[in-house]
């Protein structure tokens, strides 16, 4: 068996790993790079194409699913996803294609996408299901979005595992991973491979604290937020906490979240998710934004750092409401408008330049990933005799990578993107 790494290799963005066995061929994510216009998608080696067998994609994420329909321009392989995963991606990927019509960029063609759907099947937590004739997997809850998988590949009578984005604590709509334990081979994300996350609940209390400081003396905050599992569950804990003025939202989130509600089960406490989404006003029509700040409030609205959506606009309209704030709770991407704005008070786009020293911009340490030490709880637990480290920079992987090395005395490898691994090898 052999393992190469197409894409997360030393970066974030664009996962893809090809598993090849001697009768198959299958790829663990295939996803864009968001932040990167010359290399958006994975070095997919051109012989391939055409002979894969299968996709397993461990969640909606483009950063993991963003580029699936690249892999229809000549084959039909089988994509396996988590159940609740298949409609978000059709969103996420249907916006994906109007953004690159509007902005003139490379992307998958409309019958690449149809074919895609075509080919995708939905799998269950905890059962087993067979990829090809010789790879089984059984996808785990990994504690980060809505159908978001640990997956567990069989193949040679060895286990390998594939982590994708997971999260070892409980948040408000989720709880913590499902995390695999006796594995052959772990491949496992290191966004955080330096660093822990604060407490939970000490980081939920300022972030509280934050907003009434503003609200109480007049003012409104906006928060930019991912469609995808970060609004959810941001204006649930908005809900949880009790606050006391109006809160909004606005974008893309409004669709993802009617899936949210078609999956009840995937859900630590849907009664109480269901009643922050009937508490929370939707704003369903463009003249409602009119009257967002006509009293201290809270916007919860796309994108999550301001490459888009309705927070485009909003992040304009509120410099001119005093003792107003803008605070992300998700990580911004050097290049992004949002980091910019975050570093500078800056907000430049083609289309807009503003000053934004003028309100008070903050980042609260909202992560849907494991820390340092939920990825120590992972390689432990799997305890595998091989490990390789990528999904994130080359600092956080080394970091892992020597940690894994030195801790559980396996060998450990932070691939370079192209680089292939032999399993037989380690195994």
């Amino acid at each position: 068996m052999q393992l190469s790494f197409l894409g997360a290799a030393r970066e974030v963005g664009r996962s893809a790993v090809l598993l090849e066995t001697n009768k198959s061929k299958v790829v663990f994510d295939y996803g864009m790079k968001m932040s990167d216009e010359e290399n958006r998608e994975p070095q997919f080696p051109l012989p391939v194409h055409g002979f894969l067998d299968a996709a397993v994609l461990s969640h909606a994420h483009l950063d993991h699913s963003g580029a699936l329909p690249f892999l229809f321009q000549a084959g039909e392989p089988q994509v396996l996803t988590h159940t609740a995963s298949v409609p978000i991606v059709q969103l996420l990927l249907q916006d994906s294609m109007k953004i690159a019509a509007s902005n003139k960029t490379r992307c998958f063609r409309k019958p690449q996408f149809k074919r895609m759907l075509r080919n995708t099947d939905g799998m269950s937590y905890g059962k087993t299901y067979h990829a090809t004739s010789d790879v089984s997997v059984t996808p785990r809850d990994a504690g980060h979005i809505l159908g978001a998988a640990i997956v567990e590949a069989e193949a040679e009578g060895r286990t390998i595992v594939y982590s994708g984005d997971f999260k070892t604590e409980d948040t408000c709509l989720h709880k913590g991973a499902d995390l695999p334990k006796n594995a052959d081979a772990l491949i496992i994300e290191a966004t955080y491979g330096d660093r822990d996350h604060p407490p939970r609940k000490q980081l939920e209390d300022e972030f509280l604290e934050a907003i009434k400081g503003v609200t109480d003396n007049g003012g409104s905050v906006l928060l930019p937020c991912f469609a995808v599992g970060r609004t959810q569950e941001i204006i649930t804990m908005l809900y949880a906490h009790k606050l006391d003025v109006p809160v909004y939202m606005d974008g893309m989130s409004r669709a993802v979240t009617e899936i949210y509600l078609d999956f009840p089960e995937l859900l630590k406490d849907y009664e109480q998710f269901y009643n922050a989404m009937k508490w929370v006003n939707w704003i369903v029509a463009p003249p409602q934004r009119n009257d967002v700040f006509n009293e201290p409030s809270v916007i919860v609205s796309t994108a999550g750092m301001l490459s888009g959506g309705p927070a485009v606009r909003y992040v304009q309209d509120i410099r001119d409401v005093d003792r107003s704030a803008v605070f992300f709770t998700g990580f911004q991407v050097p290049g992004t408008p949002g980091r910019q704005l975050l570093e500078e008070k800056r907000f430049e786009t083609e289309r807009v330049s503003a000053d934004c020293s003028g309100l008070d911009v903050r980042h609260f340490d909202f992560s849907a990933h494991a820390g340092k030490d939920g990825l120590h709880k992972m390689l432990k637990k799997a305890s595998p005799s091989v490990v390789f480290v990528n999904h994130g920079e080359e600092e956080q992987c080394e970091l892992l990578r020597q940690w894994a090395e030195g801790e559980l005395g396996c060998y450990a490898f932070a691939p370079k993107l192209g680089e292939k691994y032999k399993l037989e090898d380690y195994l």
